[in-house]
């Protein structure tokens, strides 16, 4: 791989968005959700809640294939507690993928309760 794309990859956008795309999502799943939930009652059209589910799902997984391919450009970083800035963007790809799965669990835990009960409930 190139040094052009591995500084492309390293850099800090891409590794803050790994890092930060499972909270972002998260928090805009619990926050629109909160808010369709008086409309879904009324209209009885809960299926606007599964599909932000989904989007907020999507948004973390898109997260997380961020940080799989900075982990990719400095797989050689090793070990992560370097100085080095190849190892600091391996830590934090790592860190970004823990993230995104954690707030993966997050959101479907969250999702659980509106696929099981009515909304009016």
């Amino acid at each position: 791989m190139g040094a052009a794309t591995d500084l492309k990859w390293l850099s800090p956008l891409p590794l803050w968005t790994g890092i930060l795309a499972g909270p972002a999502a998260w928090a805009f799943d619990l926050t629109v959700s909160y808010a369709l939930v008086k409309w879904s009652c009324l209209t009885q059209r809960e299926t606007a809640l599964h599909l932000l589910t989904v989007v907020a799902l999507a948004g973390v997984a898109a997260g997380a294939v961020v940080s799989w391919l900075a982990l990719q450009h400095s797989a050689d970083a090793v070990p992560t507690d370097g100085g080095d800035p190849r190892q600091r963007a391996h830590f934090m790809a790592i860190l970004g993928l823990a993230s995104c799965a954690l707030f993966a669990l997050a959101i479907v835990a969250g999702a659980v309760p509106r696929w099981l009960l009515d909304a009016c409930q």
